[in-house]
């Protein structure tokens, strides 16, 4: 005997067929999705993170080269004061002139009388005149390795 299918109005009813698909493939597309999605965001999360470390040392560096920056700057300005200046001077027998000349840099013209500078002695090499020349290169020995040369300005 064949099955025939029955006729119920103008559908008709055929038995044996599975009318549903399995939800089992979309169930695991979403869950691949899911997990891909995860893992891009932990390795954006950990790149943000890496990023994050190397600005603070970064910043770290840039405030010890600031730090660094402004203790040379203040040696600097100690090195270039009027006092220091003239201690370096004299210990390398260096004397003030009472009468200085000037060039006028437009003409070439000569703007006072030279004359000598009068001399007191001619100076022995000392130990701080030795320590502040050997000493140059250190900010902080250099600017008061002689402060009694500055006493003995003529």
């Amino acid at each position: 005997m064949v099955d025939r299918p029955t006729r119920v109005g103008p559908v008709a009813v055929i038995e044996g067929f599975a009318g549903r698909r399995s939800v089992i493939p979309f169930a695991i597309l979403i869950l691949g999705l899911l997990a891909t999605g995860l893992v891009v965001l932990l390795l954006l999360n950990t790149a943000m993170d890496r990023g994050a470390f190397e600005l603070q040392a970064a910043q770290k560096r840039q405030s010890q080269l600031t730090d660094q920056q402004q203790e040379l700057q203040l040696s600097l300005a100690g090195l270039s004061a009027p006092n220091a200046l003239a201690s370096q001077a004299a210990a390398l027998g260096m004397v003030p002139d009472p009468r200085p000349v000037f060039l006028n840099p437009n003409t070439g013209a000569i703007l006072g009388v030279p004359t000598a500078a009068a001399t007191t002695a001619v100076p022995t090499p000392s130990a701080t005149a030795a320590a502040s020349t050997s000493t140059s290169a250190s900010p902080v020995t250099s600017a008061t390795a002689s402060p009694s040369a500055s006493g003995t300005r003529p």
